[in-house]
């Protein structure tokens, strides 16, 4: 009886110091630190997707009748596993633009895509207004959306406003075709875009019967005077709606019908610009639609943050240099030691670098004309110094960074109002491929 009770009172303890153990375990867990990711929602999902050519693609905004399952696209699998550019996207309606304001770099697309006519709120004959009210967007949340344009952002606008069959429908179940086509002429008509007169193209699928209306689809022959989308040969438009009116501004004609009627419009606004397309089918392989797609991107971020007059194709981009320019990097006063909310705001530089490993960047300081020359030209070289460390302890290797001070001979406003003189405090990043 002895051995049952000292080998009961064994396994209690045994079983007692291993429940000790697990608490100890526990408590381990619980006061270990946890993994937080410090990238932004969206540049987070672009680092996950970085090496997968298919996913960026099937997750741009690319209209199409039907639903993208599967998506296998238009070249081989080889083609997707090379594309080494990378690019961050959102649609208007999920874009934080407070964080924007202070990190223009978190996007480098804001995408639009074909609204039905009931939603499209017509509040003036401005369609970028339209569009923000549409979407919600607060006066000055429009107002961060056209600077960030500005400062290199591309705003990317497919198709435009469509109705659906059951909207000509009557209460008594008959229909009421010239109501529904007068609404989508009277939400699209007489419209502007950046003081650029708006075409739209009206189309309307073919009647079947009193009820129902066959998919409309158009083909188009294309061509470009710009070479670099010669290859883009056939398009084609699918569609359900009933009637569709589609939104082109008059611009840079990128590429048009062989009978010359426009397909896709760009507007340049500051270093960016505005895309205007049609909503071209992407899936059948016998047509281009993706091919144009992929061309735009890379001509898109070729030309962003590019202070000229021309464009760049892709074999371009080898020869001419990126420009980042943040204006709110601040320094204590009369000194060149940035704030630590300064070095914050140099993550998506960072981020870019970090991208793009075969690359170094230029950082030029820019003062204003507050003090003597000789002072400034000083000042600005040590303020780059400066942001040069701080690249550095973010793990951007010092040999990879150059850095020149330009003092005030590099202005870009005035020096005579103090919002020119904000402006004209600056660093400039200019991106250099090896």
């Amino acid at each position: 009886m002895k051995k049952y009770i000292v080998g009961l009172i064994g396994l209690i303890l045994l079983l007692g110091g291993c429940a000790s153990k697990n608490e100890v375990i526990t408590e381990k867990k619980i006061l270990s630190p946890e993994s937080v990711e410090i990238y932004d929602v969206s540049v987070d999902n672009f680092l996950k997707n970085a090496n997968n050519g298919r996913k960026l693609l099937k997750d741009f905004p690319f209209v199409s009748y039907r639903p993208i399952v599967g998506f296998k696209g238009k070249f081989s699998d080889q083609f997707y596993s090379k594309i080494d550019y990378r690019y961050k996207f959102d649609n208007i309606k999920n874009v934080d633009f407070w964080k924007l304001r202070t990190n223009p770099f978190a996007e480098d697309f804001i995408y639009v895509l074909p609204k039905w006519v009931n939603e499209f709120k017509r509040v003036s004959n401005d369609l970028f207004e339209d569009i923000g009210y549409t979407y919600n967007l607060s006066d000055k949340e429009q107002d961060i959306l056209k600077w960030w344009i500005g400062e290199g952002g591309i705003l990317w606008i497919e198709g435009g406003i469509y109705s659906t069959r059951y909207d000509t429908f009557k209460k008594n179940g008959t229909i009421d075709k010239v109501a529904i086509n007068n609404k989508i002429r009277q939400k699209s008509a007489n419209l502007k875009f950046f003081d650029k007169p708006v075409h739209t193209y009206i189309y309307e699928s073919k009647k079947i019967d009193s009820i129902n209306y066959e998919p409309l689809q158009l083909n188009y022959k294309t061509k470009s005077k710009y070479p670099y989308f010669s290859d883009i040969k056939n398009l084609q438009i699918k569609t359900d709606n009933f009637l569709t009116a589609d939104f082109l501004p008059k611009g840079d004609y990128l590429l048009e019908s062989s009978k010359g009627k426009p397909l896709v419009s760009f507007i340049r606004y500051g270093k960016g610009g505005v895309v205007f397309l049609r909503p071209f089918e992407f899936q059948d392989k016998r047509f281009d639609g993706e091919l144009l797609r992929w061309r735009l991107i890379y001509w898109l971020m070729n030309r962003m943050y590019i202070k000229d007059n021309g464009y760049q194709t892709v074999k371009d981009k080898f020869d001419n240099n990126k420009v980042f320019t943040l204006h709110n990097l601040h320094f204590a006063y009369k000194s060149s030691k940035l704030t630590p909310n300064s070095v914050k705001l140099l993550e998506p530089i960072v981020n870019y670098l970090k991208f793009h490993p075969n690359t170094k960047v230029r950082v030029e300081g820019n003062t204003d004309s507050i003090g003597s020359r000789n002072y400034n030209l000083l000042l600005s070289q040590k303020r780059a110094n400066s942001v040069k460390k701080a690249l550095a302890k973010m793990g951007i290797a010092p040999n990879r960074i150059y850095t020149v001070g330009y003092g005030e001979d590099k202005p870009i406003a005035t020096n005579k109002t103090a919002k020119g003189r904000e402006l004209n405090r600056r660093v400039d990043f200019i991106i250099i491929r090896k």
